[in-house]
């Protein structure tokens, strides 16, 4: 009886982390694209295959702890072989890839919402949302939160236009910021949360942080409520050197 009742323990323990999906956009999210620039976005979509920092390791880190991982886009299905060789590049593993099929006529948001309602309808996991606000990805990802609420767990949204979101949105500006909420969800460990901190730390890329396209914060008001969390100086380190650079990007505009 008690080996039974230790067994029943051990397999309602492990479902408790296993049902999660990751559902995430790919440009300007995964991939450095400048996607609302219509010339520039459509270059680096089919030649560019740079990352976020941190991506990577961020994307490792909560594989660990999820079922699928999907990535969608409104990309052409033309670009598929492009975005499975950036992703194998940058080894982020995934379950499908899913590109938009501009043959069947509907608008960006009804699409993704089509999808995303595809893969709620075939598993009974809990979901993370993870896009940008260039295009309707924060209006996509609320329709869920407001249909499915018990279903959606996190909504992160890189603002590189930093326009007005809804209040299901959970900003982000490096991958770290995702790496530190998902750790005090208690989801992440410890040591991908450092790993993830070590590469945003440790980069000289800055613009593969914040790309020269994207809005860039001048003032520590977005990383104040992370300066009480258990990694208060990384988080000041991180804001003070991205602040820096922020500052000096807009002096040089000037």
């Amino acid at each position: 009886m008690k080996k039974l009742l230790f067994s029943l323990l051990v397999f309602f323990s492990l479902s408790s982390w296993a049902g999660i999906t990751i559902i995430s956009d790919l440009d300007d999210t995964i991939k450095i694209t400048n996607s609302g620039d219509e010339i520039d976005g459509a270059i680096n979509a089919a030649f560019r295959s740079d990352v976020f920092v941190g991506m990577t390791e961020l994307w490792m880190g909560m594989e660990s702890y999820t079922n699928e991982q999907h990535i969608l886009s409104a990309s052409p299905t033309v670009l598929r072989l492009k975005i499975q060789t950036t992703l194998k590049k940058r080894q982020i593993a995934y379950t499908s890839i899913i590109l938009k099929n501009y043959l069947i006529k509907e608008d960006k948001l009804t699409y993704k919402i089509r999808m995303i309602e595809e893969v709620m309808k075939k598993n009974t996991d809990d979901f993370i949302f993870m896009g940008d606000d260039v295009g309707q990805d924060p209006e996509v990802y609320d329709y869920f939160v407001t249909h499915y609420p018990e279903r959606v767990l996190a909504t992160y949204i890189r603002p590189v236009k930093n326009r007005s979101l809804p209040k299901s949105s959970q900003i982000f500006f490096t991958n770290f910021d995702i790496a530190l909420k998902e750790y005090q969800a208690g989801r992440l460990s410890a040591s991908w949360a450092e790993t993830v901190a070590e590469k945003v730390i440790g980069t000289t890329k800055l613009n593969h942080i914040i790309p020269e396209f994207a809005f860039c914060p001048q003032d520590e008001s977005y990383w104040k409520p992370q300066f009480k969390s258990d990694y208060a100086e990384t988080v000041k380190s991180i804001a003070a050197r991205l602040i820096r650079y922020c500052q000096t990007r807009k002096n040089l505009s000037i």
